[in-house]
């Protein structure tokens, strides 16, 4: 927010159930405010994102099912489609690190600080920045069906074998 107050998600709940008053307010290092929820167990890579790129006004953190799935490969996924080469910006997989732990936050905020937007980590999720909370949602939404398109033109692919 303008003034240096973060807004993000509280611990163990479901994105689909929050309403404004839910979300936990921090100070800018993180600190709970005063009479604050408990803040997601994500909040290190939050901070570390902020911290890695002043051009962002939002991090939005999911567990989108095909783009977990594909994470497993090791790989991104390919950016062949319409909605992937023309609309998503720039993707990075990052290897698995533990939930909220420093590794999995700094990881991320590497690829962050190298100008990559949106990031999915092995067996975990997907991770965006960006200057609007709508783009977020539209990245994160353009990555999943990314995913879902290739992981179902790779068992085409198998098929036809």
């Amino acid at each position: 927010m303008d003034d240096g107050t973060l807004l993000v998600t509280p611990s163990a709940r479901s994105i689909g159930d929050l309403r404004p008053r839910d979300l936990v307010a921090l100070d800018a290092d993180g600190t709970p405010r005063h009479g604050a929820g408990v803040p997601t167990s994500e909040l290190p890579l939050h901070l570390a994102a902020y911290r890695a790129r002043t051009d962002i006004a939002c991090v939005v953190h999911t567990h989108p099912t095909m783009c977990v799935v594909w994470s497993k490969t090791g790989t991104i996924f390919p950016r062949d489609t319409v909605g992937a080469s023309e609309t998503l910006r720039t993707c990075a997989w990052t290897p698995y690190f533990r939930n909220g732990s420093e590794e999995l936050a700094a990881a991320c905020a590497a690829q962050f600080a190298a100008g990559v937007d949106v990031v999915m980590m092995e067996r975990h999720g997907l991770s965006v920045v960006s200057p609007d909370l709508d783009d977020a949602f539209l990245q994160t939404d353009l990555a999943e069906e990314a995913a879902r398109i290739a992981y179902y033109w790779h068992v085409l692919e198998g098929v036809g074998t």
